[in-house]
C-alpha cells in the first residue's frame, strides 16, 4: 500500500460557513497528523473544526473544536492522529462573539498521509 506524505488541505474560510479542508478520496485512507489554525488578524477570532463521515448529517458529536477562541496573531496546533476513510474535515471562521472578530484572516492547514 503506497503512502503519500502531504499537505492534505489548506483553506482561508469565509465567515460563518463550514468549508471543506480535506475530503478523503475514494479507495483511499488517510491519517491526519496535524491541523494548524492561524489567526493572522489583529483581532481575536473563533473557529470550528469538524470531522465527520461523508454519509452523516452534521451533529454535535462531530466537533473537535466549537467556537474556539484564537487570540490575535496566534495559532493553535492540533496533533490529532485521526484515521479517515470516506470522511471530511471542515472548518468555519465564526461571527463576532464577545468582542472577537469574524475575521477573514484565519487559515487552516492539515498535514498527514494518504494510503492507497
Amino acid at each position: 500500500m503506497p503512502q503519500s506524505y502531504k499537505v492534505l488541505g489548506q483553506i482561508f474560510p469565509t465567515a460563518n460557513a463550514l468549508t471543506n479542508v480535506y475530503v478523503s478520496p475514494a479507495s483511499t485512507s488517510a491519517i491526519v497528523n496535524t491541523i494548524y489554525i492561524t489567526n493572522q488578524d489583529t483581532a481575536n477570532a473563533n473557529v470550528d473544526i469538524v470531522i465527520r463521515p461523508i454519509n452523516e448529517t452534521l451533529s454535535d458529536k462531530h466537533y473537535l473544536l466549537r467556537n474556539q477562541k484564537i487570540d490575535a496573531a496566534d495559532s493553535i496546533i492540533l496533533n490529532i492522529n485521526v484515521t479517515m476513510n470516506a470522511d471530511v474535515i471542515l472548518a468555519a471562521n465564526n461571527a463576532y462573539r464577545n468582542g472577537e472578530s469574524k475575521s477573514a484572516n484565519v487559515s487552516i492547514n492539515a498535514f498527514g498521509v494518504e494510503i492507497t
